[in-house]
C-alpha cells in the first residue's frame, strides 16, 4: 500500500492537486485524500465529492467521519459524501450503526434533516423512523409510548441464548457500548431477578410489549 505524502503548497493549489488525482488508479486516490483528511478535511472531501466514483470509498469515509467528527464537524462530512452515497444509504447506514454507535448516529441526525431530497416522501418516512428509533434508545432509555400515552419498555431478545431482557441501565462510562440488561420469564415477561451486561450489538428489539416495572 502506497502512503504518498502531500506537500503544504498543494494542497492550496486544489484545481492542481484534483487533477494530479485523477491521474491515479482510484484505490490510490482514495489513500492521499484519506491522508489528506487529518490535515485538512475540507479540502479533503472536497476532493472525495469530486474524485472518487465508487461508493464504497465514499462510504469508508463516511465510516471515518462517524468516528472522528464531532457534533458541528459532520454536517461538513454529510455536506460532501451523502449527495454522492444517496440519502436512502445513509439512512440504512446509521440505521445498522445505531445500536453500537448511538452518540455517533445522533450527531448525523441532528443535521440529517437539512438534507432531506424535496419532495422525496419515503425519504421522509424513512428519516421519520430512524429518528424515532435512535430517540427510543438515547432520549427515552428503550423505552415508547403506545397511543393511549402509557409507556412501554421495549422488549429485547439476546441473540445468542434467545433470551428475553429489557434495558436495565449502563455500567459506569460505558454508555453506548455496554448495557444492562433484565432477564424476563419468556412465557410471561415477568421479571426473574437476573442482569447481565452486553454489548448492543448482542441484542436485537423486539416490538413493545406490556411489562411492569
Amino acid at each position: 500500500m502506497t502512503n504518498r505524502f502531500i506537500p503544504d503548497t498543494k494542497i492550496a493549489d486544489y484545481k492542481a492537486l484534483q487533477r494530479r488525482l485523477r491521474s491515479l488508479a482510484e484505490s490510490e486516490q482514495f489513500e492521499e485524500i484519506n491522508a489528506l483528511l487529518d490535515r485538512d478535511s475540507l479540502i479533503g472531501l472536497k476532493l472525495a465529492n469530486a474524485v472518487l466514483k465508487n461508493k464504497k470509498y465514499l462510504e469508508l469515509l463516511l465510516d471515518q467521519g462517524l468516528d472522528k467528527a464531532n457534533a458541528s464537524e459532520i454536517e461538513l462530512w454529510l455536506k460532501y459524501l451523502l449527495p454522492r452515497i444517496g440519502f436512502r444509504r445513509v439512512i440504512a447506514i446509521l440505521s445498522n450503526k445505531l445500536l453500537e454507535q448511538p452518540q455517533q448516529v445522533a450527531r448525523a441526525l441532528y443535521w440529517l434533516p437539512k438534507f432531506l431530497p424535496p419532495g422525496n416522501e419515503q425519504a421522509a418516512i424513512l428519516l421519520k423512523n430512524l429518528l424515532n428509533q435512535e430517540k427510543q434508545m438515547l432520549g427515552e432509555e428503550y423505552k415508547t409510548v403506545n397511543p393511549s400515552g402509557q409507556i412501554y419498555k421495549l422488549i429485547l431478545r439476546i441473540k445468542n441464548t434467545g433470551e428475553l431482557a429489557v434495558f436495565s441501565g449502563y455500567q459506569l462510562g460505558s454508555k453506548g457500548s455496554k448495557i444492562i440488561v433484565e432477564i424476563l420469564n419468556g412465557e410471561d415477561l415477568s421479571p426473574t431477578g437476573g442482569v447481565r451486561q452486553v454489548s448492543p450489538r448482542e441484542i436485537e428489539i423486539l416490538d413493545p410489549q406490556p411489562y411492569e416495572d
